[in-house]
């Protein structure tokens, strides 16, 4: 079990190496849909998880945005912008279907991997923790 101040990321890590498998093998249809819904699925615990340390910190915020911002504000990410785009990314994944919006949505999932370990530096992750790849 990873805690982060008193918090349980053990899923987010495990999200994190399963997208960071997938992204970096796109070269079906398949692998695109699985690269698509791990970034969906990470994305979700990613901005959870920061909602969850912003509780602790007695910053109360309801809406990814409003997570984000203040994300930002207490230095767990840098650019709130970059995360808003990752936001709007993740809002279009509901209409993968459409080829135009999957290739917005894997676009994008380079620069996550990076805000990604950003993050986890931030919050003070063990980088051989979110590193090792998971069976």
């Amino acid at each position: 079990m990873t805690l982060i101040d008193g918090i349980n990321i053990a899923s987010l890590l495990k999200a994190f190496s399963k997208f960071d498998e997938f992204r970096q093998h796109i070269s079906t249809e398949q692998e695109k849909a699985g690269a698509i819904h791990a970034f969906e699925y990470c994305f979700e615990l990613a901005w959870k998880t920061m909602k969850r340390l912003l509780d602790i910190r007695g910053q109360i915020a309801n809406s990814p945005r409003e997570i984000i911002r203040l994300a930002a504000l207490e230095n767990f990410i840098d650019d709130p912008e970059r995360w808003f785009d990752f936001l709007k990314k993740r809002n279009m994944t509901t209409h993968t279907y459409d080829e135009k919006e999957a290739e917005a949505v894997l676009s994008v999932l380079a620069d996550f991997a990076s805000e990604m370990e950003i993050f986890f530096d931030r919050i003070k992750v063990d980088s051989d923790v979110y590193r090792r790849k998971t069976p």
